[in-house]
């Protein structure tokens, strides 16, 4: 897949370009860059999407990004850093919740995106937990 990137793009409109490719994975953006194998720290969460790229990164670049589906997470989070100066994270789909895949970065974007999937098929309950104290 190609995603263009110029200054003008929203962060949404990168995240939106990303998910129609790999439906169960998205981009988070974040204002500081992580470790490989590391997550993000919470208070760096770029959470307005509305942004634009120009406004988040000093020294906005225009180009386009070529990202195959047979690449590692963490070599995806890195071309957005070395080619852009942005700071992403990849997070998979898991039941209802999104999880960083810092711990899975050498899974490739289609085995995160096969396991986003295939966590939808997964029901789970609550079960009271057993008592094993003595009843009377």
């Amino acid at each position: 897949m190609k995603i263009h990137v110029s200054q003008e793009k929203s962060i949404a409109q990168i995240q939106e370009e990303f998910s129609k490719v790999y439906p169960y994975l998205k981009l988070v953006f974040f204002s500081k860059p992580h470790k490989a194998y590391k997550g993000s720290h919470a208070k760096f969460l770029i959470t307005d999407t509305g942004q634009t790229l120009g406004s988040i990164e000093k020294k906005p670049k225009t180009g386009d990004l070529y990202i195959e589906v047979d690449m590692p997470t963490w070599q995806v989070e890195r071309l957005f850093e070395e080619e852009f100066g942005l700071h992403v994270q990849v997070f998979r789909k898991s039941g209802n919740t999104w999880l960083e895949t810092s711990v899975t970065d050498d899974l490739t974007l289609e085995e995160q995106n096969v396991k986003g999937k295939a966590s939808e098929r997964h029901h789970f309950e609550f079960v009271d937990p057993i008592d094993y104290r003595e009843q009377d």
